[in-house]
Order: structure tokens, then sequence, then C-alpha cells
């Protein structure tokens, strides 16, 4: 609970804001000269800087809670752990604490609603120590679960940091292993959507419409033009939208389904296999190959590679133990969820741009940030550490 109280205070506000503040109107062109000039304005201070330690000291105190920590009746000591005070050290550390390294740091004009928060978190909690709630069985269980979650996004943040920078020996070497991942070819395709028949025009039956494609696949290997027979296959279907663009433009291995994947196989010129799926036929003509220099693939070299390191250690880590529960006690564990076959729509393509990534397969969990408190507290279960987002 204190956890999540405290993440709520440190990003709760956490933005500036961007409206230009208003100009003082410029004088008129025409307006009579002044006989003295005015006093020079002193120039404000910086936006979003902090006081000097010429003005506010390390040491000096910037946050006061008057009449905390009050002895107990009958008694002459302040009760253990109770805070009435805060050192700008102490603060500004408590500050960077929070705030991930991935952030940038908290504008200063924030600090003050920050500041204004965490004096009401330290009065009901020095309250709350006041009434022994610390040693509460149920409150201790809560900060242990807390600490868990702290701890493991704290782990999560280090591994991240310390696989953040691969050699250039890395990149390099991964280049060299994947050097069919850079082979970029440009693609023309013809999408043949199937004929679903309409009224009194029955369905053509799926032998029927796989003929078709494979006479269309014949005629382009013949030297026809894509664009025409594109326009026939799309009247065929009995579709009335325009018909496909053919030019798909330049893919890399990893960027079409997996079972068009045969496409990067074949030589500039070549036309592929009559590719299908519920919903339409698929042709492809190589136009052109070309290897991806190193100089241009080094940045998705290094995100892939900080990914992949990342995993494999978190992985390391996931499997050095392994986790056994009574079945008799929670029942036993359920077959995941079927992915369902992915099918292109036909007046869109494939996803993605030049050297696109594979898209997730649909079906799968979204991915949680480690560390996230649970959104049911009946499955609440601790967090694992994730590796970072494609």
């Amino acid at each position: 609970m204190a956890f999540a109280i405290a993440c709520a205070l440190s990003y709760a506000s956490y933005a500036q804001d961007s409206t230009a503040k208003p100009q003082p109107p410029a004088p008129a062109a025409n307006s009579a000269a002044q006989t003295s000039p005015a006093p020079p304005t002193p120039a404000p201070p910086p936006a979003n800087t902090l006081p000097s330690t010429d003005v506010v000291p390390l040491t000096a105190t910037v946050i006061t809670l008057k009449g905390a920590c009050q002895p107990a009746a009958g008694s002459t000591e302040a009760p253990s752990g109770c805070v009435s005070s805060l050192t700008r050290d102490q603060f500004e550390k408590l500050i960077k604490a929070l705030t991930p390294p991935d952030r940038p740091a908290m504008p200063p004009d924030m600090m003050r609603n920050f500041a204004t928060q965490y004096a009401k978190l330290l009065t009901f909690s020095d309250y709350a120590r006041s009434m022994g709630m610390e040693n509460d069985p149920r409150v201790l269980l809560i900060m242990q679960f807390a600490k868990n979650q702290i701890l493991t996004e704290a782990l999560n943040q280090h591994i991240t940091e310390e696989f953040s920078h691969p050699t250039d020996q890395q990149i390099e070497d991964y280049y060299k292993q994947n050097s069919k991942k850079y082979q970029e070819a440009t693609l023309q395709r013809i999408i043949i959507p199937r004929n679903q028949g309409q009224g009194e025009t029955p369905k053509p039956s799926d032998d029927e419409q796989k003929a078709y494609a494979d006479q269309i696949d014949k005629r382009w290997v013949a030297g026809e033009d894509p664009d025409k027979l594109e326009k026939e296959a799309t009247e065929h279907s009995g579709l009335k939208t325009p018909p496909a663009n053919v030019n798909v433009g330049p893919r890399r291995p990893g960027t079409l389904p997996e079972t068009h994947e045969s496409v990067f196989d074949l030589k500039p010129g070549e036309v592929s296999i009559v590719f299908a799926d519920p919903a339409s036929f698929y042709i492809y003509k190589v136009v052109s190959v070309r290897t991806v220099p190193l100089s241009e693939a080094k940045d998705s070299i290094v995100t892939t590679l900080k990914r992949t390191l990342v995993t494999d250690k978190i992985q390391q880590i996931q499997s050095s133990v392994t986790p056994v529960l009574n079945d008799a006690y929670f029942g036993p564990e359920k077959a995941p969820a079927p992915i369902s076959p992915r099918i292109i729509n036909p007046r869109r393509g494939t996803p993605g741009g030049p050297g696109a990534p594979p898209r997730p397969a649909q079906g799968a969990p979204p991915p949680q940030g480690a560390g996230a408190p649970p959104q049911n507290p009946g499955n609440a279960q601790p967090p694992t550490p994730q590796a970072p987002p494609q």
C-alpha cells in the first residue's frame, strides 16, 4: 500500500505546463520619446532550475512537519522511525531514487507539489506508527510484498542498464551470424481474393479457386503485366473495390507471414508459388536483391542485442528455480488459449515498412511492466523482469 501511494505521489502530476506565457505588448512605433532611459529590468531566474547551494545549502531543512513526532502520553521519547523534517540533501536523494533511469529529472516547478503530498504521506505514516500499525501482521505482509516488487524492479533496471551498450565486436558478430536477415528483396505481389459468391452465383469450390490462382501465377511467369492481372483477379472475385497495389517495396526476412518466408530464397526475376489463407491467394515476384550494409543495420542490431541479452539473462535467473504448485489446492494447470491463424487483409497487404520486424501473433498477451501492482489482489503474483520492447 505504501509503495503504491508513493508511486502515485511521484508521478500523478509529473508534467510540465507547455503553455506559453503572455508577452508584454511592444511599445508603439510613434510613441513620444522618453526624457530619461528606463531603469534596467533585472533578469528573471532561469526556469526549471534548482536554487543554488549558496542560497539553500544541502544541509538546510526544506520540509518541516510542525507538531510531528510528539512523545506519547507518559513518555519523553518520540516514536521510533518518526520523521519531522527533511534536509535538501535528503529530499533530492529521494527524488532521484524515485525517478526511473529512463525518465527525465522531475521539473523543479513540480517539486513543491510533490513535497506537499509527501509531507501528507509522512504525517499519516507517523500517525500510523504511533498506533503501532507498523507491527500489524497484515501490514507486515503487504510491506514484504511491496519490498519484493521494488527489488524485482531494481533488478530489472540493473539488467537493462548492464546490457544497454553492446560492443562493436558483438554487433559485427551478430551481423555476420545473421547475414540472411540483411538480404533485402524488393517485391511485387498479386493478391487474389477468394470468391464468396453473390446472389444466384454460387461460390466456386476450393479446387476451382486454386486452379484460377495457378493460372494467374503461370501468366505472370510468362510475362504478363502484374497490374493487369491484379485488376482481373479482383474483378473475378466479385469485389467492387479498387485492386491492391502490386508494389510491395523492399522487405527483409521476418516481415512477411511465416508461411510466405520462402519468397526470400528466390532470385531476382523469379515468381513464387501460390500461397493461400482462408481469405485470399498470394503470388510474389522478386524484383531485386541487395545486402544491407552494417552501417545501415547497426541501430536495429543494437536494439535486437539489447533485447536478446536482457531476455537471456532474465531466462537464466528464472530457469534456476522451478516453482511447483499443489494441484490439489490450486487445481490443474489450464492449457494456454489457442492462437488463431493470421489472415492478411487483401486491401491492406502485409504490415510494416522496409525491414520492419514481424508483428506479434494474434492472441498473445500484452507485455506487463516489472513491479506493477497487481490489478486483482486475489490473483496477485510477484512480477517477472521484462525485456525492453521491440
